[in-house]
C-alpha cells in the first residue's frame, strides 16, 4: 500500500512539473507588439518583428505571434530554422510601397533552413509600386515575391491571404517536404495607377520546385498561374532567374479554385507545370480543379524551345471553361486547350472526370502540340456541354506523337 502511494505521488509530481513547463512556455509566447510593433499602418515595424524573432530564439519558444493590427514593413521578415510565425486572422501585414523587397523569407538564402511554419494573417505586397531586380545570385536579387523560401527542408504555409505582390505570392525553390494549404489570393489585376491590366505579368499565386510537395485548397485571382510548379529555374517575361534547373518528384496539387476579380477578369491559368533545360518532374497528381480561366485549367509546358520530361501524370476531376474575351488579349482562349501539353515528353498521362460548360470558344478540351510525345494516354469520363458552338471541342493533336491511347465515356451535347 505504501509503495502504491509513493507511485501515485511521483506521478502527480511529474504531472505538475510538466504542467508548469507548459504554462511557462505559454507565458513566453513572443508577441510582436510587446517588442515595439505599433501596428498603426504608418510606422515601419520591421525592426520589431526581428527583435521578436531574436527573443523567441532566446526563450526557447521559437515562435512569434502577430495579433490584430495593421503592420507596415519596409524590409522582409526573416525566419530562422525550426521557427513558427503565427498571425491572427485580423493581422494585416503590408509591404511599404516602393521598397522593392519581400514580405517574408527564410533567413539563409545561401545554405537554406529547416522546419519553418507560417500561418494566418492577410499579407499585401503593394505590387504595382515595387520594382523587381534580377542579379547573378538568389541572395543578391530582389524579386519582390510576397514570401520566398529557398532551400528549406520541411516547410508549411497555410491559412492566410496574400494580395498584390509584384511577382509570385508564395515562392518555394529547391525545397523538400513542402505543404502549402488554405491560401486565398487577390493579386492586383493592374500593373500601374492607370489600371492597365497586369494579366501575364508573372503574378503567380504559389510557385516553386521541390520534392515531396503537397499544394491544396488554393483559391482566388492571380495575374498568371494560380499554382505553378517549375523543374528548377524560373523566368520573368522571358528572362531566366538564377535558380538552377533540377529534377523533382512526388508532387500533389488538389482543390484548386481560380476566380474572377473586379470586372470579371479571370485568373490566367489554374495549374501549370514547367520544365527548363531538359529537366524532369515525376509522380504528379492533379485533382479537383474547378473554375474558369483566361487560358487553361491545366498546362504542361517546356519553355525556350527545349524538350522537358514528365513521368507518371494523373489528372482527375477538372471543370472549367475559357471566359476571357478582351480585345487586348484576343489570342488567349484560342491558342490553348482547357488541358494542354506543349513541348513535352510524357511516359504516362491519365485524365478522368472532366467537365466543361462552354459558351464562347470552339477551342479543344485537350490540346497536344506538334512537339509533344506521349507513350500512354488514357482519357475517361468527359462531359462537354456548349451552346450552339461549331468547331472542335474535344481533341487537337496534329503533329503530336501518341504511341498508345484509350478514350472512353465522352459526351458532347448542345444545350438549347
Amino acid at each position: 500500500m505504501l509503495y502504491q502511494q509513493r507511485i501515485v505521488r511521483r506521478i502527480i509530481l511529474i504531472s505538475m512539473v510538466m504542467l508548469c513547463g507548459i504554462m511557462s512556455r505559454a507565458q513566453h509566447v513572443t508577441d510582436v507588439r510587446a517588442h515595439g510593433a505599433l501596428a498603426d499602418g504608418k510606422t515601419d515595424d520591421s525592426r520589431a518583428f526581428q527583435r521578436a524573432i531574436v527573443q523567441a530564439q532566446k526563450n526557447g519558444t521559437r515562435k512569434i505571434f502577430v495579433p490584430k493590427g495593421h503592420y507596415l514593413i519596409a524590409r522582409p521578415i526573416k525566419l530562422p530554422s525550426y521557427f513558427t510565425l503565427e498571425a491572427s486572422p485580423d493581422a494585416y501585414i503590408e509591404l511599404k510601397p516602393s521598397c522593392n523587397q519581400y514580405l517574408l523569407q527564410n533567413e539563409d538564402l545561401v545554405n537554406g533552413n529547416a522546419h519553418i511554419k507560417v500561418t494566418g494573417g492577410k499579407w499585401n505586397g503593394n505590387g504595382w509600386t515595387q520594382t523587381r531586380t534580377m542579379r547573378s545570385t538568389v541572395d543578391s536579387s530582389d524579386f519582390c515575391f510576397g514570401m520566398l523560401f529557398y532551400k528549406v527542408r520541411r516547410l508549411e504555409v497555410g491559412n492566410l491571404q496574400i494580395d498584390s505582390t509584384r511577382s509570385w505570392g508564395i515562392a518555394y525553390m529547391e525545397c523538400d517536404t513542402v505543404h502549402i494549404h488554405d491560401i486565398r489570393f487577390q493579386q492586383n489585376p493592374f500593373r500601374d495607377t492607370r489600371q492597365n491590366s497586369a494579366l501575364m505579368q508573372n503574378g503567380d499565386g504559389v510557385t516553386g520546385g521541390g520534392n515531396h510537395v503537397l499544394i491544396e485548397n488554393i483559391s482566388g485571382f492571380t495575374n498568371d498561374d494560380l499554382v505553378a510548379f517549375a523543374a528548377g529555374g524560373a523566368s520573368f517575361q522571358g528572362k531566366m532567374s538564377p535558380f538552377p534547373a533540377v529534377d523533382y518528384h512526388d508532387v500533389t496539387v488538389r482543390n484548386i479554385n481560380p476566380e474572377n476579380i473586379y470586372d470579371s477578369i479571370p485568373a490566367l491559368k489554374a495549374v501549370a507545370f514547367y520544365t527548363f533545360e531538359n529537366r524532369k518532374v515525376s509522380n504528379i497528381m492533379i485533382e479537383k480543379v474547378h473554375g474558369n480561366t483566361a487560358m487553361a485549367s491545366v498546362l504542361f509546358y517546356s519553355l525556350f524551345g527545349k524538350t522537358g520530361y514528365f513521368s507518371g501524370v494523373t489528372i482527375r476531376d477538372v471543370s472549367g471553361a475559357n471566359v476571357y474575351g478582351r480585345s487586348t488579349q484576343p489570342q488567349l482562349p484560342v491558342v490553348y486547350g482547357i488541358i494542354s501539353v506543349k513541348q513535352s515528353v510524357m511516359d504516362r498521362l491519365d485524365i478522368s472526370q472532366v467537365s466543361r460548360e462552354e459558351d464562347r470558344y470552339a477551342n479543344p478540351q485537350f490540346l497536344f502540340d506538334e512537339n509533344t510525345v506521349i507513350d500512354s494516354l488514357n482519357i475517361n469520363q468527359v462531359d462537354i456541354r456548349h451552346r450552339h458552338i461549331q468547331g472542335n471541342l474535344l481533341l487537337q493533336s496534329a503533329g503530336a506523337v501518341i504511341k498508345n491511347s484509350r478514350i472512353n465515356g465522352v459526351s458532347i451535347q448542345n444545350r438549347e
